[in-house]
């Protein structure tokens, strides 16, 4: 035959044992019945499923396939999805729709209490930043308020520094030196708050030397751009002094007057001479005048 000769020529394989074909051929067949029947139990169970949901409900279902011998797909698994009351749903899962919603709420309440802590941690460590944000704050507060005072601090320093200086380089040599009162400011150190220059009130030789005393004293204690108030009494006390030496120059002056006029040639003498030189004639106008005169100068006397 041509197929031996083929086959004895080599150009075909030997033609496998017939036995064995059938064999597997059998096994096949039985195999798609197998799935086909699997198919038929699965579409059945949606069935039973359905019928036990009722109308009410909503069933969704996706199929798994498995490809056949014969070149078929069948079905060989199902996904079923179903939605409605859980009377219905309980129906057919037998109360399993009951436990599933009890699972559910548990969940949903490991979930809360989860989400509790996680909300009352978050709040923990908002309250934590806060009271830290809160801290530095006062920090900077109490860190502005030192830097203020010191800035305060050291603007007085600069101002009684300024301000006795004043006074020393007027008062000259009436005035001594300068003591200061401190104050310790908030980062440690002393500052100079206040501070004094004593001026002597020296009483000169002559009124005329206590006058320019006195002056000088009031120039020291008016010297700043800003008095204080014992910087003002002081000024006064060195005027009142300066007035009195004033008076005491005026007084004397006066009376070097009087004992120039005392010590020359008596007016009232004086004044006779000249009248008794007059012409007879024009006497009794010239006594009157001399007598005018006599007692103007009568009057004068007694206040030299």
């Amino acid at each position: 035959m041509q197929i031996t000769s083929m086959l004895s020529a080599g150009y075909l394989e030997p033609m496998p044992n017939i036995a064995r074909v059938q064999k597997l051929n059998e096994y096949e067949k039985e195999n798609d019945q197998s799935k086909q029947q699997k198919e038929q139990e699965i579409l059945a169970e949606e069935q039973a499923i359905k019928a036990k949901l009722g109308g009410g409900a909503q069933v969704h279902t996706v199929y798994h396939y498995t490809m056949g011998t014969d070149g078929r797909r069948y079905i060989t698994g199902a996904s079923v999805s179903m939605k409605g009351s859980e009377e219905d749903l309980n129906r057919v899962g037998g109360g399993l729709a009951t436990e599933d919603m009890e699972s559910r709420q548990r969940e949903i309440t490991d979930a809360l209490k989860k989400d509790s802590e996680k909300t009352e941690k978050n709040q923990t460590i908002i309250k934590a930043e806060d009271e830290k944000r809160k801290a530095e704050e006062k920090k900077d507060k109490a860190e502005d308020e030192k830097d203020s005072q010191v800035r305060e601090l050291k603007q007085i320093q600069n101002e009684v520094i300024a301000h006795e200086a004043a006074h020393q380089a007027a008062a000259g040599d009436l005035g001594g030196g300068v003591s200061y009162t401190y104050t310790q400011g908030p980062d440690g150190k002393r500052y100079i708050t206040g501070g004094e220059v004593p001026i002597r009130f020296k009483e000169g030789a002559t009124p005329e030397e206590t006058l320019r005393n006195m002056q000088k004293v009031q120039a020291a204690a008016n010297a700043p751009a800003d008095p204080s108030g014992q910087d003002m009494k002081v000024a006064a006390k060195a005027a009142a002094l300066a007035m009195q030496a004033r008076n005491e120059i005026s007084q004397e002056s006066e009376s070097e007057h009087t004992e120039t006029v005392a010590r020359g040639t008596p007016i009232i003498e004086a004044v006779k001479r000249e009248d008794e030189q007059q012409d007879p004639e024009k006497n009794g106008v010239m006594s009157i005048l001399a007598t005018v005169k006599e007692l103007q100068l009568q009057s004068l006397i007694p206040a030299a």
